[in-house]
């Protein structure tokens, strides 16, 4: 029983569409192919497999099988229980540029330009994660007899602010209406009247003292430092070499072979960042002139 799980629903819900079951990927690691002992185990005959997900019809219900990295099986389990209760507390981490989801609780770190993303793993530890919103975890795992109890306790939360629910964004209409649980915390906020808000910093970069000294484990400063670091480092580089660069020199270099020229250049150093990066401007101009002379003319 340690390898599966079946996310947690509230109390009195009426019906279901289907069953979702998580599976950990140490049932493969134990040499099993658990897709077949599944359909021999259940005698099942009729199946379909889209994107690794295994659905099958037992006694008139589908069943979906998701396998899920064993690292991420139990924070998958923990984001997917009691519906939609996970995207709710995901919008109230989300002002403190943190992202909450299958993966547990990250930190988005963004760089100046925009383009980069990246997510630092921050926590797995759920009763931390949720305490940090003051959301009272053992009630989670005590378990919801209907809705309204759950979006009692996700209200809760003195981060909780209606602001969102009032101002929908083209992403939150379409979750609406393909998510009937957020279509119905919508309509109990409206019906209790619910005007509950939190005066969020605009700069969320003010969170991340806060999030450092509640996550210690997470060592979130020391990253975020070594990912401006890194930023710096490809800034300095990009300055002295790019592809713009490369057009101008030979404008005569387009599309898919100006992309074969450049992954060439690139693959006669061993690590072609640090060895550009470590030349002036000028002597990384000549030697694309020369490596152009020498293997593409």
């Amino acid at each position: 029983g340690t390898n599966y799980r079946i996310p947690r629903f509230y109390g009195d819900k009426a019906d279901f569409g289907d069953m979702d079951i998580l599976l950990s990927t140490a049932v493969e690691e134990a040499g099993k192919n658990w897709r077949e002992k599944i359909l021999n185990d259940l005698k099942v005959e009729r199946y379909k497999t889209i994107r690794g997900v295994l659905s099958i019809e037992y006694e008139g219900l589908q069943v979906d099988f998701f396998l899920k990295e064993e690292r991420y099986f139990l924070s998958t389990y923990h984001f997917l229980c009691f519906n939609d209760i996970g995207n709710i507390i995901g919008k109230m981490f989300r002002r403190f540029n943190l992202k909450y989801g299958e993966r547990g609780l990250e930190y988005v770190f963004r760089r100046a330009d925009g383009h980069y993303v990246k997510d630092i793993p921050v926590s797995l530890d759920f009763q931390k994660i949720y305490a940090f919103l003051e959301l009272d975890y053992s009630r989670w795992a005590e378990g919801f007899e209907n809705r309204e109890a759950m979006f009692e306790w996700a209200i809760a939360s003195p981060y909780f602010s209606v602001l969102p629910y009032q101002k929908l964004s083209g992403s939150m209409e379409k979750r609406m209406k393909e998510r009937t649980t957020i279509q119905r915390f919508v309509e109990y906020l409206e019906e209790n009247k619910v005007t509950k808000t939190y005066n969020f910093h605009e700069d969320r970069d003010a969170y991340i003292p806060m999030i450092n000294a509640y996550f210690p484990e997470a060592q979130l400063l020391e990253k975020i430092e070594d990912e401006k670091r890194r930023e710096a480092y490809l800034l300095a580089l990009k300055q002295k070499y790019n592809g713009k660069i490369i057009m101008e020199l030979l404008p005569e270099l387009k599309g898919k072979v100006l992309g074969e020229f450049i992954q060439a250049f690139q693959g006669q150093f061993e690590d072609h960042e640090e060895a550009l990066y470590g030349m002036k401007a000028e002597e990384i101009r000549e030697r694309i002139l020369r490596f152009y002379e020498r293997s593409f003319c």
